[in-house]
């Protein structure tokens, strides 16, 4: 499958003006770090579920608070099979109702929005031609805004955190890495999830909500959650 940025243009004007979904990072109490917002690529700007995106990204906290679901893709009326739907889905099942929805933010390594399956060698060269420096510095200065804040990054498969780590490597961000690959071998069990305190802030060790593991920790990410909260 291709992949790419999306070619909805009105859909990246979107994430230009608010490159994050949810509540805003900067106001956020949790935050869930993730690649990518991956959406259909079918998703044009005439379709007639476009109407929901724009509603969506304009105000994510009222969205969740009017609608019942903290995404669109989780709307009866969504009629993709493709994007983002399964990590939703899983996300659900968190049971988060939408007393949450203004503490929650989802931000991405990418401040653009994608479509199609990044996972084969050609599409990883578009992920890093897409990436943006300034972006990622800007996910670095949240990590150490000492704002109590709970971040989970989903990197907890071999895949996601050597692409973490090769983030750092080339950009000199994420410094907390270190920490996590020191003691990884720590949290062998699928239902562990290693903590790193950065000041305030503190860093959960996560498989993404589109992988089955992430079954075994939804009730400890909701523990976590609440007793942060």
């Amino acid at each position: 499958m291709c992949y790419g940025i999306h070619p909805n243009e009105e859909l990246r004007k979107l994430f230009k003006e608010k490159p994050y979904q949810g509540q805003d990072p900067e106001k956020a109490k949790i935050i869930f770090l993730n690649t990518d917002a991956n959406y259909p690529e079918g998703l044009t700007a005439d379709h007639k579920f476009f109407k929901y995106i724009k509603e969506y990204h304009k105000d994510g906290v009222s969205f969740w608070k009017k609608y019942k679901v903290h995404h669109p893709f989780l709307l009866d009326e969504y009629p993709f099979r493709t994007g983002g739907l399964k990590f939703h889905g899983n996300f659900r099942c968190l049971c988060l109702d939408n007393s949450y929805a203004k503490y929650i933010s989802f931000v991405e390594l990418l401040d653009v929005p994608t479509y199609g399956n990044r996972s084969n060698n050609n599409n990883m060269n578009i992920f890093y031609e897409l990436i943006n420096e300034n972006h990622l510095k800007g996910i670095d200065d949240l990590v150490y805004s000492d704002s109590g804040k709970l971040i989970f990054a989903s990197i907890r498969s071999r895949d996601a955190f050597n692409l973490m780590r090769d983030i750092r490597e080339r950009y000199g961000v994420f410094d907390w890495l270190d920490e996590v690959e020191n003691n990884r071998n720590n949290y062998k069990g699928i239902k562990d999830i290693q903590e790193v305190k950065v000041k305030s802030n503190s860093i959960r060790i996560i498989y993404h909500f589109s992988a089955a593991q992430i079954h075994a920790q939804i009730p400890h990410i909701r523990k976590i959650i609440d007793d942060w909260l």
